[in-house]
């Protein structure tokens, strides 16, 4: 048995360095890296997800296409992310919105990181402390 060819090979024809693509954009790689730590999270594999998340106009999406989209090489409709936030028991701006990371830290966080840092101590140690003191 021969290897098929396919008339579009991202891999063979060098796409993915070479630029963009039609068929790839980075914000489906964000977002497609948070679906498949959601639905690893929960110990799922593809087929589960497919047969969890309906198509907007009916039917099931198929394993392929849910792992292009968690590569960034597919995208579906809005309908099929909130479906899948859906699935996965979280709000859709959680799976669509920015990164916490992304965030800003407001004036009062940065008091406290200032204070921390100076008493050479980690946010974990100094919330151990108050539990104790509290507790």
């Amino acid at each position: 048995m021969t290897r098929r060819v396919y008339r579009f090979d991202p891999l063979r024809d060098g796409l993915r360095s070479a630029g963009p693509d039609r068929y790839w954009c980075e914000w489906g790689v964000v977002v497609g890296n948070r679906v498949r730590r959601l639905r690893q999270a929960r110990d799922m594999v593809l087929v589960d997800l497919c047969r969890l998340v309906d198509k907007p106009d009916g039917g099931r999406y198929s394993p392929g296409f849910f792992s292009r989209l968690e590569r960034g090489w597919a995208s579906g409709p809005l309908a099929t992310y909130v479906n899948v936030a859906h699935s996965f028991g979280v709000e859709p701006g959680r799976l669509l919105g920015p990164d916490d990371v992304q965030r800003d830290v407001s004036e009062a966080e940065m008091t406290l990181l200032s204070v921390l840092r100076r008493m050479d101590m980690s946010p974990d140690e100094a919330i151990a402390r108050l539990v104790r003191t509290v507790g």
